[in-house]
């Protein structure tokens, strides 16, 4: 009886102390594999022991204590605190955004430390991660604390953003990935969450080229998501909201994005013997797309931490 209590017990302080990443039917391994694919690209070889023991060497100059789980969840907290400060992520973020006003999240972490230090320095710098990513933030921005505060992104948000190359329904085929760039600054609370520059890849989900009786073309594109400044993916689309600011810009009439019409519907536009025409959306035309839903986010203001 005893026994049983104290596996019970046991039990409880586990689920207790196992983080929420760690939770939800996800593996310690693969909680592990997670962290060296944000740092390091890819999942790395070796027992588990001896790879978290090396992330740690990375990150802090030195092994860390206690039990494996939450180590694990202690450097991804490090990386990623969506919760807290944002994390190496963020700093990573506001470092190159204050430097060179883009964002290449996509890359692995340590590439992106690396990169930020040839441009600023001319050679990569001697240390752990935590001290060469304080250094960078004390020479661009002055701080290592800046001012950031938990904020909710609206669903319906509208996003101006441009695609990087023309799609056209008598070219396009589905499949087609279209890199596209947010072009301004969306803001909540005088707070920037997704800064103008970011980018993220769009796909052609339908294409239907112009055809006789005069029917148009039409393209459906799917915008997938964009990364907010703490790395916080939030999904887009084009809905009424975006439709109706779209009907006062000069776009190809009857474009359609993600299956909403642009300007006005598709249709029969003459007789039996006339072609309709092809859409396009020529390269760097801003138009806006939205938030699907409301998501949490780290929110920026441009000034230091005033608790420092």
């Amino acid at each position: 009886m005893k026994k049983g209590i104290a596996v019970a017990l046991c039990l409880l302080l586990m689920s207790a102390l196992i983080p929420s990443t760690m939770s939800a039917n996800v593996t310690p391994l693969r909680s592990l594999e997670i962290v060296e694919e944000m740092l390091y690209g890819q999942a790395q070889e070796g027992s588990l022991l001896e790879r978290i023991e090396q992330i740690e060497l990375h990150i802090y100059g030195q092994t860390q204590s206690g039990a494996v789980l939450m180590r694990i969840d202690r450097v991804l907290t490090f990386l990623q605190d969506q919760d807290g400060d944002g994390g190496l992520h963020l700093l990573l973020n506001l470092a190159e955004w204050g430097f060179s006003a883009t964002l290449s999240g996509e890359k692995p972490m340590i590439e992106r430390l690396q990169g930020l230090e040839m441009v600023l320095y001319g050679a990569e710098r001697e240390g752990n991660i935590s001290e060469r990513a304080e250094r960078l933030m004390m020479d661009i921005w002055g701080t290592t604390k800046l001012d950031v505060k938990k904020v909710t992104l609206p669903a319906e948000t509208l996003v101006k953003v441009a695609l990087n190359k023309t799609v056209d329904s008598a070219t396009a085929q589905v499949g087609d990935e279209i890199v596209y760039r947010v072009t301004e600054d969306v803001m909540i609370d005088g707070r920037v969450v997704i800064p103008a520059g970011t980018t993220s890849v769009a796909r052609v989900t339908e294409v239907t080229a112009a055809r006789r009786l005069g029917m148009d073309g039409r393209v459906l594109v799917d915008f997938g998501y964009v990364p907010a400044l703490d790395g916080t993916l939030v999904r887009l689309r084009v809905d009424e909201r975006a439709t109706e600011k779209n009907r006062s810009l000069e776009l190809a009439a009857g474009a359609s994005m993600a299956g909403v019409i642009l300007l006005g519907p598709i249709g029969l536009v003459g007789g039996y013997f006339v072609r309709g025409k092809d859409v396009q959306i020529e390269a760097n035309t801003q138009f806006y797309v939205e938030t699907e839903r409301a998501v949490p986010v780290l929110g920026f203001y441009f000034r230091p931490a005033l608790n420092q």
